[in-house]
C-alpha cells in the first residue's frame, strides 16, 4: 500500500489536494472518482508500511474512539453547535492521539472552506469510503445529524461482530499456544537431561523415546534452522497474503474452513444488508451504494461479487436477479432481497434479514466456544500424555534396561 498525494477538482470547478492510500496510480485516481471528484494528478508520496508500535493506537481503541467520536459528533450538531466548535471540542476529549491529529486537520479544512466529504476523506485510517459517503449523504441532503447516528450504529454494530469472531477464535491461540511453549520447553531443557541418563544403560530406547531424543537434538543442535524455517514461513505468508492473487485465495478460504467457513460467510452477508440497508435508506443510489459496500466489506472474493452484481444492475438486471447466480449469497438473503424489491421495503427488509443473522452469529459463536474448550482440552491432555509416555516408558522398562536378558 503507498500513500499519493491527489488533486482533483470538486464538481463546482475548484482544484483541491488531499492523499489517499492505493495500491497504484490507477486506483488512487478511481478513488477519487468514486467521490464524485474528477481527478487531475497523483504522486507517489510514500509508500506505507504498518509496524507495531507503542505510540501507534491499536485497530480495536481506532474504532472504539471512532464510535465515541460519531456518537459525540451527532449529539452537537443535533444541538445546534457550530461545526467548528464541535469539531474543537471532539479533538479535545478524545484519548486517541492520532484521532485528534486528524480532527484537527479537518477541522482547518472545514475552516478554510472544504465540504466534510473532503476534509474526512484525507484520513482513511480513520474514515473509510462508508464512513465519507454517509456523511456527504447525509451534509448534502440536510440531515447529517441522522447520518452520525446511522454511522454510529453501523460501527458500533460491526464492532460487535468482529469482536465476536476474535473472542471465539482466541481460546483455541491461547491453547495452542500454550501447547507449542510446553514442547518446546520439554523438547530444549527436559529431554536432553532423559537422554544423558538412558544413555548409561547401553540398551535400546523404545521407538518413540527415540523419536523425542531425536527431536530434542535437533531443538537443541539446530535451533537456528528451526528459527530460519519459521521465519521464512511466516514472512513468505505475509508476502503472499500481500498479493491479489494470495489475499483472494485466502479470501476464499476463509469461506470454506470447517464450522468457521459457515460462520465467516453469515457475517460478510449480514455486513452485506446492514451496510445496503443504511446506505440505501440515507438516499444514495443503489449502484453507489454497492460499490461503497464492496470497497468496505473486507473480503475481496465477496468484493467481487458485489461488483459483479452491481455490473449485471447497471446492464437492466434486478439486485435479486443479480444475486441469484453468486456463491457467496445466501438463498434467504436473495430470497428476502427479491421480496423486498417487489414490496418496495429493501433497506427495512434487508435490515431484519442482517438482524437475523446477527442473531445465529452470536449463537454460533456461543456453540463453537462451548464445544471448541472440551475438545482442546483433551487435544492438549492426549498430546502431552504421549510426550510423558515416550519419557517415562524406558523408565517402566528399567528391569530390562538395567538387567539385560542373558
Amino acid at each position: 500500500m503507498a500513500l499519493y498525494t491527489v488533486k482533483a477538482r470538486n464538481p463546482k470547478g475548484n482544484l483541491i489536494t488531499g492523499e489517499v492510500e492505493a495500491e497504484s496510480e490507477k486506483e488512487a485516481k478511481q478513488k477519487v472518482l468514486e467521490q464524485d471528484l474528477l481527478p487531475v494528478s497523483a504522486e507517489l508520496k510514500s509508500k506505507t508500511i504498518s509496524l507495531p508500535s507503542p505510540l501507534r493506537s491499536s485497530k480495536k481503541n481506532r474504532i472504539k474512539d471512532l464510535i465515541g467520536f460519531t456518537r459525540q459528533f451527532a449529539t452537537m450538531f443535533k444541538a445546534g453547535v457550530p461545526m467548528d466548535k464541535i469539531l474543537g471540542t471532539l479533538s479535545k476529549q478524545t484519548p486517541n492521539i492520532e484521532l485528534k491529529a486528524a480532527i484537527l486537520e479537518v477541522q482547518k479544512d472545514i475552516s478554510g472552506g472544504a465540504s466534510l466529504m473532503v476534509s474526512f476523506s484525507k484520513h482513511p485510517d480513520f474514515f473509510n469510503e462508508l464512513y465519507i459517503n454517509m456523511l456527504n449523504v447525509g451534509e448534502q441532503g440536510g440531515v447529517l445529524d441522522q447520518a452520525l447516528l446511522s454511522l454510529s450504529e453501523v460501527l458500533k454494530r460491526e464492532h460487535k461482530i468482529m469482536r465476536g469472531v476474535k473472542s471465539a477464535t482466541l481460546y483455541p491461540k491461547i491453547v495452542v499456544v500454550a501447547f507449542v511453549l510446553v514442547v518446546t520447553l520439554l523438547m530444549i531443557f527436559v529431554m536432553p537431561g532423559f537422554a544423558s541418563f538412558y544413555s548409561g544403560f547401553g540398551a535400546e530406547l523404545p521407538l518413540p523415546t527415540r523419536i523425542m531424543i531425536g527431536i530434542s537434538d535437533f531443538f537443541v543442535d539446530y535451533w537456528y534452522i528451526l528459527f530460519f524455517m519459521l521465519a521464512t514461513t511466516f514472512l513468505s505468508y505475509k508476502k503472499f497474503a500481500a498479493t491479489n492473487k494470495g489475499s483472494l485465495f485466502l479470501d476464499r478460504l476463509s469461506f470454506k474452513l470447517p464450522v468457521f467457513g459457515r460462520l465467516n460467510l453469515l457475517v460478510a452477508n449480514a455486513r452485506f444488508g446492514h451496510l445496503v440497508s443504511e446506505l440505501y435508506r440515507s438516499g444514495l443510489p443503489l449502484s453507489k451504494t454497492l460499490t461503497v459496500v464492496g470497497n468496505t466489506i473486507g473480503n475481496k472474493v465477496f468484493k467481487n461479487d458485489i461488483d459483479d452484481v452491481r455490473e449485471q444492475m447497471e446492464a437492466g438486471k434486478s439486485l435479486s436477479e443479480a444475486m441469484k447466480d453468486k456463491p457467496y449469497f445466501t438463498p434467504l438473503l436473495i430470497e428476502t432481497v427479491s421480496v423486498g424489491e417487489q414490496s418496495g421495503a429493501l433497506d427495512n427488509v434487508l435490515t431484519s434479514t442482517a438482524e437475523f443473522y446477527d442473531e445465529e452469529v452470536s449463537e454460533m459463536l456461543e456453540q463453537l466456544t462451548n464445544l471448541l474448550e472440551p475438545i482442546l482440552l483433551v487435544g492438549l491432555f492426549a498430546m502431552i500424555s504421549l510426550l510423558a509416555f515416550a519419557v517415562f516408558m524406558p523408565i517402566w522398562k528399567t528391569t530390562q534396561l538395567v538387567l539385560p536378558e542373558i
